[in-house]
């Protein structure tokens, strides 16, 4: 093996450590890779997890029960298997509690299991001659020449052959004058964090009402704090409540017969036709026809809606969200052939409802939001339009539509997540990309890159069989809608390893197999060109 293969991943999170283990156990076989290295950069602080999954409080869970992700994740180390075998390691963040397959689990615990599942990669790794190597600096910027690549970190280059993103969630730039105040949380991890440094007195507001927002009221109220929390957003819906059993697997639109019909001559995938496949399964599930009112219950306040989402998930089963669930496993196929116009209107009419009842929590948590609620200490509100800081008071202002007057609190918390615009993102790596072309944003959120294999196409040249770049997790979210879930990552990290055992086979043997351009390289890549040409993008590199 030529020792100039050099693999970089860029991002230690959950993509980047599965990418890792799934390239390891893809390896041609036959072929000497002694020589092969793996180069790993990220934060210090973010090694083996990211932000998702940092050494953080107990209070943050996990949606998804520990068997979901034993099954979909970690190929050749499982969660489970590695609970029963580190019982030191993750009992002082389970309070007394034990882990198996119906356990949410905190996402510290998650995240050590990450850090081991990194080192079994590279104690495997060792194994086939392999070197993986932990950079703990930042990439700031990549050049692509004429064998590779230039990764350049703060202090120091390196040359790679291969070159994977899988940076995960990118924070948004601050925008606005009030965001500067030193009382202002951009994000609210670490949690610890927030715990530490707001008095348990003050007024708290956060922006958001869905997972992260649920986060730092079960946070901040575990830590003692008394005052008043007042959670708005634009529709003030609280996440669903996760029923304790159900699963279920697809009977009309598995993975293969999608495949089937999806890519036959002059078929056209319609939102209505998704909704119909859908409702087909969900009344499968459910064994009756299920109302889409019945789910939503748009017609309860936030304390009555929770009591009744607990009521339904305490001991019971809940079909219909083991049936969304199982979207899982073909929804980039859906949303890839999706109509353009319709995908414009999912986005634009239905995506606060699809992570409103898709990413839905855990009851243990539920119940702790509700006790909130009942209590006076939270309040969930809609109709936000804005946000201020009032140097008079001395506190932000929180607008909403329709109000006779403005809310007031003594610190204000953003936990409306990642963006998914790469011009709004505050990444410098990012940055430079777009700005000398080796990136483009995706018209429907992160960066554009082939369906098929995940290949990034500097200047959109998709006939360029020279690109040896590709992006794996979040940052796909326009080409493949949700990118989120562990065992989605863990499908896109076994794709894009299947596709570098072929090009190290390629390059070993020094062959050169044709490929078509390929059709699935987004739609929105001759649009963005067009328009690079047209406008001038201001970027700081």
């Amino acid at each position: 093996m030529n020792k100039n293969n050099t693999i970089a991943i860029v991002g230690t999170g959950a993509a980047g450590i599965s990418l890792a283990n799934q390239i390891v156990r893809s390896l041609p076989l036959g072929l000497n890779m002694s020589g092969l290295t793996i180069l790993m950069f990220d934060k210090p602080e973010q090694i083996g997890g990211g932000n998702a999954y940092a050494i953080d409080s107990h209070t943050n869970l996990m949606n998804t029960k520990c068997g979901a992700i034993d099954h979909g994740f970690g190929a050749g180390f499982g969660i489970l298997q590695w609970a029963k075998d580190n019982v030191a390691k993750w009992k002082p963040y389970m309070l007394g509690r034990h882990i198996d397959e119906d356990t949410y689990a905190p996402r510290p615990v998650v995240g050590l299991y990450l850090q081991d599942l990194l080192q079994h990669a590279i104690d495997k790794a060792k194994g086939k001659g392999v070197d993986i190597r932990i950079v703990k600096e930042s990439v700031v910027d990549i050049v692509q020449e004429n064998h590779g690549y230039s990764i350049y970190t703060e202090s120091a280059n390196y040359h790679s052959r291969y070159t994977y993103l899988a940076i995960g969630h990118v924070q948004p730039k601050k925008k606005y004058s009030y965001q500067c105040n030193e009382r202002y949380y951009h994000t609210p991890y670490p949690m610890q964090q927030l715990m530490n440094e707001i008095p348990k007195n003050a007024t708290v507001g956060i922006i958001g009402s869905r997972l992260s927002a649920v986060d730092v009221a079960v946070g901040l109220s575990s830590a003692g704090h008394t005052g008043k929390m007042i959670s708005i957003s634009r529709q003030g819906r609280l996440p669903a409540v996760r029923a304790e059993y159900g699963k279920y697997q697809f009977k009309d639109i598995k993975r293969e017969q999608l495949t089937d019909l999806l890519s036959a001559d002059n078929y056209e995938l319609r939102l209505h036709d998704i909704i119909s496949m859908l409702r087909k399964e969900i009344s499968h599930a459910e064994g009756r026809e299920l109302m889409l009112s019945d789910v939503m219950r748009k017609d309860l306040g936030p304390v009555e809606y929770y009591e009744n989402e607990i009521a339904l998930s305490k001991g019971n089963e809940r079909p219909w969200q083991a049936a969304i669930y199982a979207t899982n496993s073909n929804i980039d196929l859906l949303w890839h052939y999706l109509n353009k116009a319709d995908k414009k209107e999912l986005l634009s009419v239905w995506s606060n409802d699809w992570l409103t009842y898709r990413a839905s929590i855990p009851r243990q948590n539920a119940e702790k939001v509700l006790g909130l609620m009942k209590k006076g200490q939270l309040e969930v509100l809609a109709g936000a339009t804005g946000f201020d800081f009032n140097d008079d008071s001395n506190k932000f202002e929180m607008l909403r539509s329709n109000a006779e007057s403005t809310i007031e609190v003594d610190y204000l918390i953003s936990a409306t997540g990642s963006t998914g615009n790469i011009l709004e993102a505050d990444n410098t790596l990012l940055e430079n990309l777009v700005a000398k072309g080796m990136i483009r944003p995706h018209e429907h959120g992160g960066i554009d890159c082939c369906f098929a294999s995940g290949r990034i196409f500097p200047e959109g040249d998709a006939s360029n069989e020279s690109s040896r770049f590709f992006a794996v997790g979040p940052l796909t979210s326009g080409v493949y809608f949700f990118t989120t879930a562990l065992e989605v990552i863990e499908r896109q990290s076994k794709e894009r390893a299947a596709e570098l055992a072929f090009m190290l086979t390629e390059d070993a043997f020094n062959l050169t197999v044709a490929r078509p351009v390929e059709a699935a390289f987004s739609e929105n890549a001759l649009h963005y060109l067009d328009q690079r040409n047209t406008d001038t993008v201001h970027m700081t590199a």
